[in-house]
């Protein structure tokens, strides 16, 4: 009788398993659950400040913004963006404006802002979060942007302007795992957007001519 062969002593089965092997591992560990929260140091752009005192309301969607995706190319992810992107706008207005007041209810058709001796009312929101990997991408690096909407109501609750700026980051897929590097991706965003805020707020026509005539009034002209 013909004596089986020992799969064992086989080098081209050997690697056949192992390689399967890694290859599960890795399909594994692609479809985990990524859960991660933002966090991080960022730095504050230093302008001129604008001679105004806003109102700031940061609706709870903003504070607490979430987001979640789930695909079969990069699994099931949820990125939680809110407190620390919250944090950042308390720091980047407050550096931005004279005064920056945190107003924690506030609704336009109700309340105004007359009462809180503002002159303004800012309230900014987070229309769209994503981010790409370099498996869906094809590119060596992570990518993320967020679109912001920046609405300023005047003391009255009328809408002076509606202003949407979006900021975008990246992060080499080499140098972090992927977790870190959507992360870092997203704190380069949240940090492009404010940046662009900082610089471009002021020179936004509409805020010009309401502002021009904000300064015509206080000055009795």
């Amino acid at each position: 009788m013909k004596p089986k062969p020992n799969v064992e002593d086989n080098p081209k089965i050997t690697f056949k398993r192992l390689f399967s092997l890694l290859f599960f591992i890795t399909l594994l560990s692609s479809c985990a659950p990524s859960d991660i929260v933002i966090e991080g140091s960022l730095p504050i752009p230093m302008v001129k400040k604008i001679p105004v005192r806003i109102g700031v309301h940061y609706p709870d969607a903003f504070v607490d913004f979430v987001h979640t995706e789930t695909s079969k190319e990069i699994g099931a992810w949820q990125i939680d963006l809110g407190k620390q992107n919250a944090g950042f706008f308390r720091a980047l207005f407050g550096s931005m404006f004279s005064e920056a007041v945190i107003l924690e209810k506030w609704d336009s058709d109700i309340t105004g802002v007359s009462n809180e001796n503002t002159h303004a009312v800012l309230v900014p929101q987070i229309k769209k979060y994503g981010f790409l990997t370099p498996f869906v991408s094809g590119l060596g690096f992570y990518s993320a942007s967020i679109e912001y909407e920046l609405t300023l109501y005047d003391s009255r609750g009328a809408t002076i302007f509606n202003w949407t700026v979006v900021g975008y980051g990246k992060s080499e897929g080499k140098a972090f795992g992927k977790e870190e590097a959507v992360e870092q991706a997203t704190l380069l965003a949240i940090r492009d957007a404010g940046a662009r805020i900082a610089i471009e707020f002021d020179k936004q026509k509409a805020f010009k001519s309401w502002f021009g005539n904000l300064e015509k009034a206080e000055n009795g002209s």
